[in-house]
């Protein structure tokens, strides 16, 4: 192993060096390498236990030296003067474990002043376990190292945008792999050292955002994307206002994320009173309950279509091109595309069937059965949506999916801690509920409605519902599994559907597509087309039933056979 020394100057908070600077003050720093134990069939847990009782013992005998152990490395800060003795005693005492002592991997990082060591190995700049000191604080050797560890992550950026990635796995992977890394480096060096690095960083993240996105990434969308999920955004953090914190924080539990969450709450705060109109109200119901669950849970298979537009939704860009015109005439912005009453009806229908059955299919494999679209009486033509039958369990729910910019009423000027991220759907339950609920009581169902936004945000009392039900089902899952399951395959469902509405708005099935008859863009899932399927075989069904009562009546002619037929052909079709 390549050992590391540090001067005893050096300024605590150094990572994992760090306790051992801030108690080595009192000489200079020798690194060796102790490493031959686990190589020659020590165990590690034996190394461990071996060296920390030898290092006590040591600490007694040299009460003004200092010892620290990682792995194989020894570290030992000593005064000037007792420096050579101290790494003596220290290579006999792990000579007793039977650790040999590698001096060819032995430096020395001295401030200045004699050190009775040999002047071969007496460096000015060293590696503490993984962290660049030097015996200058200030200097350029130290920068030099942190800007050559970040750019280690530089193959992965290249990967990201070479390599034919799917946008969910481009987007995860810079938070994922390299991230942790770049966070290392913050915490452990001091910021005169580190922002160049993070800076460096931060535009190739940014790269990747405009890669996902297939276009640049404005500034507002970068501080949006730059939020904690939580607060509605995407957790793609500058690094560079992290490198101003980290150090600092080295030591002291819970500051840096208290100094973090109070930067994020005021870049937020700033953000709000930066929007208006459906923006804002977006913006909030981005920080609603699972509205940044596509950016979180990796059950949740979205296509590229489906996370590039769920994404530019998210961080507020436009989903169709700048200038690109609704088929009524209008300007196709993100809000009027869902609210655009001109845009044909059957496609909001089709993204209402897809998420009813994928929800249905779900339950079933949890054990339930689910009937669609119940009739409540013979003569009535109210349908809610499923039916669900359990072992101790009789239910019924009806699935609404609203805009997140939906305006429901004047609201006076608010703050982003009084906004509500659920406003846009807080008057559907009601009304779902005076229109089902009287029926589901008299039939002795468990009723409520399930109650999504366009971004995956889903109402707390539809959340509530779904685990109460689930959770008097006896099947293999857990409850939050369970739970987790349904609402990924839902969220899925959603986003395809959502596709397919912004490309009917621009007169396309999909983004460079044209329509074809039962065909979603990007839905592998066949969905769209099960839908119509079953909606002919009920055709074909009543076409047979009504032939046999003509072979046994013989009361219908011809001629009104085939005009019923015809109507019930344009019926499907229409559905």
């Amino acid at each position: 192993m390549k050992p590391t020394v540090a001067g005893h100057t050096t300024a605590s908070g150094h990572g994992s060096a760090g306790g051992l600077l801030r108690k080595g003050t009192i000489g200079p720093l020798t690194e060796v390498d102790a490493g031959s134990a686990p190589r020659h069939g020590a165990g590690t847990g034996l190394f461990s236990i071996g060296t920390i009782a030898t290092l006590r013992q040591l600490e007694s005998s040299f009460p003004n030296a200092s010892f620290t152990a990682y792995l194989d490395d020894a570290t030992v800060a000593a005064p000037p003067g007792m420096l050579g003795k101290v790494c003596e005693a220290t290579s006999r005492a792990m000579r007793v474990l039977s650790i040999e002592t590698n001096e060819d991997k032995t430096d020395v990082l001295n401030k200045g002043g004699p050190v009775d060591m040999p002047a071969e190995y007496i460096w000015p700049f060293a590696r503490v376990m993984d962290a660049g000191i030097a015996n200058d604080p200030e200097s350029e050797l130290i920068t030099q190292f942190v800007q050559l560890k970040a750019e280690e992550t530089d193959r992965l950026f290249r990967a990201i945008v070479e390599l034919l990635f799917a946008k969910h796995t481009q987007w995860r992977l810079p938070s994922v792999p390299a991230l942790p890394r770049v966070t290392f480096f913050l915490r452990t060096h001091a910021p005169v050292h580190t922002r160049a690095a993070a800076e460096w960083f931060d535009d190739r993240v940014t790269g990747v955002l405009g890669i996902i996105m297939d276009g640049p990434v404005t500034k507002r969308a970068r501080d949006i994307a730059a939020l904690p999920v939580r607060r509605g955004g995407c957790g793609l953090r500058r690094q560079g206002e992290i490198a101003e914190l980290a150090y600092l924080c080295l030591g002291e539990k819970g500051k840096q994320r208290a100094l973090t969450d109070e930067l994020d709450a005021k870049h937020q705060s700033d953000l709000y009173e930066t929007l208006q109109g459906p923006d804002r109200k977006v913006f909030v119901s981005n920080t609603a309950a699972g509205a940044g669950r596509l950016l979180t849970d990796p059950q949740v298979h979205a296509d590229d279509k489906g996370f590039s537009t769920y994404l530019r939704e998210r961080i507020l860009m436009r989903v169709l091109p700048e200038g690109q015109k609704c088929v009524c005439g209008a300007n196709a912005s993100n809000g009027h595309v869902h609210k655009c009453t001109r845009l044909q009806q059957n496609l909001r229908t089709t993204r209402h069937e897809m998420i009813n059955m994928t929800f249905a299919n779900g339950l079933r494999l949890c054990g339930f059965q689910c009937g669609m679209e119940p009739r409540l009486t013979e003569a009535s033509r109210r349908r809610p949506d499923i039916l669900i039958v359990g072992l101790d369990t009789y239910a019924i729910t009806d699935v609404t999916v609203t805009y997140a910019g939906r305006v429901t009423a004047y609201v006076s000027e608010e703050s982003m801690e009084e906004a509500d991220p659920l406003r846009a759907a807080r008057d559907r339950p009601t009304q779902k509920r005076q229109k089902y609920r009287h029926w589901a009581l008299a039939n002795g169902l468990d009723f409520e409605p399930f109650v999504m936004l366009t971004n995956g945000a889903i109402h707390s009392a539809s959340r509530r519902w779904l685990r109460r039900i689930l959770g008097n089902q006896d099947h293999r899952l857990t409850i939050t599994n369970a739970y987790d399951l349904i609402v990924a395959d839902t969220l899925a469902a959603m986003l395809r559907g959502n596709v397919r509405v912004f490309g009917a708005a621009c007169g396309r099935a999909g983004p460079g597509q044209t329509p074809r008859v039962g065909e979603c863009p990007g839905d592998s899932s066949g969905i769209v087309n099960l839908v119509l399927s079953r909606e002919v075989n009920k055709s074909h069904r009543g076409q047979k039933t009504r032939t046999r009562k003509q072979r046994h009546t013989h009361t219908n002619s011809p001629s009104t056979e085939s005009s019923e037929n015809c109507t019930n052909e344009r019926k499907a079709m229409q559905r």
